[in-house]
């Protein structure tokens, strides 16, 4: 397969594989915990309340308000009525919960209506004012009609307001009480304790009444088959059977045509980390598809055929149950350990492990599936109590003792103790933890059973599985989600070149964005994986749910209202703004401003000053979003004046500094400038500071103050024009007329050098240690006035070498003889030691 094809499936991917297991092992936790033997009956459901009338078009917005609020505490009454009966089973109690749910959104949907309603009615009454004093004069009396309708109204929404918090405080406290109940109903269930299977009692009384039982499943198995007779007779029977077959031949179909479609490439020697993500999802369909398959459909047949009594429906959701259970967990299995492929092996064991992990899997679920199914039959025979206990206990006490064969010896080291060389671990650190945690369950499950707490070690073994299942889709899922958003946000693949091009990521952009969400897809992974785990231990999905949508929606901590939902909703807005002003500021890049005859530092100066409007938008819309709007803003800007004013004065006053140099343009981008003894191009000018490219490629930066308090030398403000200046020192004896001739001719010679102004010669000086000429010319760019000044010198020598003109040569030393009373005295000035 094609790494463009593997991208292609990466999403189908992940949504099969969820809905593959999580629709299996959700139902299977959630009936895994025993039920409760009837105390009482339980209580009859609520009545529904009476639906709310539409209300007429012209209904002010208070009465549908209000009606809300009073079917809410309808509800809310009921609820608590029926609470008060002891004989509730958890059945009774999650009925109640769910019929709570509507209560607690109309309340939340009357508290976000009246909020801003009172807000607003508050706010027109500080803008009437208090109603004025006796001593004041008189207002109009429109003013004061005024007033009164807006006390009034406040006074409405306020008590409604009230009156909602209220209620939904009462909600939120019946929904307490009820996960309380059934938390505590559902731990006296699993320690109920009933036969151990180490009494007599157990053993005795279940050989009496298992004959009993297998004559009333003979019955019932008769009941079935004769049923079946009478329903399939003529031609029912010919087309049921046909249909059979029919089902039969499209899973050996299915089957064969998933392994040629979703099998493995063979010709893959290393597979990367997706592609075996992806082979371990692709294995556990093809296992776990066409079973699953068969058995909805063969039931399927049942039920339309009507050959199904209502009274062997337990058996027949057992039946299902246990096969999708066996099915998948032996496709997760056989798609992590990969036993027949160690290429393709998600899980980095051995081939010894690998099998051995794979069959303690697939039977374990087995074992599951056969109890389960044994309970039905109980359930629907009606079998005497100890024949129930008995099987679950013996099946808690097989499959504790399967798990313990499996996993003896496993990821020890086969080889001597005593064997030369340090020891070395072969195996993943995670075989350890797991061996821990089996061993544990395997205690539990046979102290519980062999105690007589049989739903306890019924509980623990359904668990075991489920845990697994939900382990072993992390281990696929985690995987899939990672290397698959990674390989999409990389640079090279469509997908990231699009977001350079369109957004104006950098490449190291993209792919730091496609780590944090796959980062995020693994939190999102394990948040429901471990949700899931401890969902059939009494916190259930709802009440999970129903606490993140309620902190989702708004929690109020120390009188503030924090909104989650509103820092979501601001933080897309956010982006949605800032990624539209880099679309325009890209669009300006490539297609207007390349357009225009304007020079790079007005552009970078437009481009910088647009990035700087569509930031303060998006950060003022998100704000507005969560409730901050520009009043609050300069509140807030008062408070912090003091602190700008002492430990921030630094950073605004570059701030500052910044936009002045941007919209000033006296120093614009790819100008070069001066500043101390360090030159360079500037390459950025940024908000706290400039950076500075010197010539030996190291970057300057440079607080933008200083830009503006400081003194900077900029060659190419006006123009790119350069003046190149050459002095030159010669001897005495030179002809100052072949000098200028020999100098500017070089300079009319040069291409680099501009005729006009046209370059000229400047006999500069005359002093005793030589005659000082200066070359003035100019060139067009001054970037080439380095190479113009080189190639001038090399032509200068070269013509003065010719000319035979010395240069630098040395100091001329004239010889003048002393003679006459001048060489005498200076003689005995010499003698006596005062020269």
């Amino acid at each position: 397969m094609s790494v463009r094809f593997v991208r292609t499936l990466f999403s189908a991917a992940m949504l099969a594989l969820a809905a593959a297991s999580a629709t299996t092992f959700v139902a299977r936790a959630q009936t895994a915990a025993p039920s409760p033997a009837p105390e009482a009956p339980a209580a009859p459901a609520m009545p529904a309340p009476p639906p709310a009338a539409a209300p007429a078009p012209t209904e002010p917005p208070r009465v549908r308000t209000s009606e809300r609020i009073e079917q809410a505490k309808s509800r809310l009454d009921q609820a608590t009525a029926a609470l008060r009966r002891d004989s509730l089973d958890d059945a009774a109690l999650s009925n109640i919960k769910d019929a709570l749910v509507p209560a607690a959104d109309q309340l939340r949907q009357a508290i976000e209506t009246l909020g801003p309603r009172l807000a607003d009615a508050k706010e027109r009454l500080d803008k009437l004012g208090p109603k004025p004093d006796a001593k004041a004069p008189p207002e109009s009396e429109d003013v004061t009609r005024e007033r009164e309708e807006q006390q009034k109204r406040f006074a409405r929404a306020e008590e409604l307001l009230k009156r909602a918090q209220l209620l939904a405080l009462q909600v939120d406290q019946t929904n307490a009480r009820i996960v309380s109940r059934r938390r505590a109903l559902f731990v006296n269930t699993l320690m109920r304790r009933s036969y151990s299977l180490l009494s007599p009692t157990l053993w005795l009384g279940a050989a009496a009444d298992v004959p009993a039982d297998l004559r009333a499943l003979g019955t019932i198995a008769g009941d079935f088959f004769g049923n079946a007779v009478e329903k399939l007779a003529g031609w029912r029977a010919a087309l049921f059977f046909a249909l059979l077959a029919l089902v039969g031949f499209l899973n050996l179909a299915v089957y064969r045509l998933a392994r040629r479609i979703l099998s493995r490439e063979p010709t893959v020697a290393e597979p990367g980390r997706l592609r075996k993500a992806l082979g371990a999802l692709w294995t556990a369909l093809v296992v776990a598809a066409p079973p699953i398959f068969t058995v909805v459909v063969l039931f399927l047949l049942l039920d339309v055929f009507e050959l199904m009594s209502a009274r062997l429906t337990p058996l027949k959701r057992e039946l299902i149950d246990g096969v999708v259970t066996v099915a998948v967990i032996g496709g997760i299995a056989r798609g992590l350990f990969a036993p027949t492929r160690p290429n393709w092996r998600l899980m980095q064991v051995d081939d010894t492990i690998a099998e051995r992990l794979m069959r303690l899997a697939i039977a374990q679920s087995g074992i599951v599936a056969v109890v389960n199914v044994l309970q039905a039959l109980t359930d629907v025979s009606a079998a005497a109590l100890p024949v129930t206990a008995a099987a679950q206990g013996l099946g808690a006490i097989v499959f504790a003792g399967v798990t313990a064969g499996a996993i003896y010896g496993l990821g020890e080291d086969d080889e001597d103790e005593e064997c030369l060389g340090p020891r070395v671990v072969p195996h993943p650190r995670w075989i350890g933890f797991a061996r821990i945690a089996a061993w544990t369950a395997i205690v539990a499950m046979s102290l519980t059973a062999l105690l007589g707490y049989i739903p306890a070690a019924a509980f623990l073994m359904t668990q075991f599985v489920w845990i697994f299942g939900v382990i072993g889709a992390l281990s696929i899922l985690i995987p899939l989600a990672t290397s698959g958003i990674e390989a999409t946000f990389q640079p090279t693949t469509p997908f990231g070149r699009t977001m350079m091009s369109g957004v104006g990521l950098r490449r190291e952009g993209v792919a730091q964005i496609g780590i944090v969400l796959s980062g995020l897809a693994n939190i999102l992974l394990l948040l429901i994986g471990l949700a899931a785990i401890v969902a059939p231990w009494g916190l259930q999905s709802e009440d999970v749910l129903g606490g993140l949508r309620n902190a989702f929606f708004g929690f109020t901590v120390g009188g503030v209202t924090i909104s989650p939902s509103a820092v979501v909703a601001a933080l897309v807005l956010f982006a949605l703004v800032y990624l539209a002003t880099r679309g325009v500021q890209n669009w300006l890049d490539n297609r207007l401003m390349p357009a225009t005859n304007l020079d790079a530092g007005l552009r970078n100066s437009i481009r910088t000053s647009i990035g700087y409007v569509g930031l303060f938008l998006a950060i003022s819309i998100a704000l507005a979003q969560v409730g901050l709007g520009l009043e609050k803003i300069a509140i807030v800007a008062g408070a912090l004046s003091v602190g700008i004013g002492f430990g921030l004065q630094s950073i605004v006053n570059n701030f500052v500094s910044g936009i002045i140099v941007l919209w000033e343009r006296s120093i614009r981008v790819g100008d070069l400038v001066v500043m101390g003894d360090e030159q360079g191009y500037v390459r950025k000018i940024n908000v706290r500071a400039t950076e500075i490219e010197t010539f030996d490629r190291a970057t300057m930066i440079v607080p933008n103050s200083n830009l503006i308090t400081g003194v900077v030398k900029n060659w190419v403000r006006n123009d790119r024009v350069a003046r190149i200046k050459i002095p030159v020192t010669l001897n005495v004896g030179v002809d100052p007329e072949k000098v200028r001739e020999i100098m500017t001719g070089a300079a009319k010679d040069n291409e680099k050098v501009a005729k006009i102004p046209a370059p000229a010669t400047l006999f500069v000086a005359m002093e005793p240690g030589g005659l000082k000429f200066e070359l003035i010319c100019f060139v067009e760019d001054i970037e080439s006035s380095g190479r113009a000044k080189s190639e001038l010198h090399y032509a200068i020598f070269a013509d003065f070498k010719a000319a035979g003109i010395p240069i630098f040569g040395s100091p001329i030393v004239h010889q003048v003889a002393l003679q006459g009373e001048v060489a005498d005295a200076l003689a005995g000035s010499i003698r006596d030691g005062r020269v």
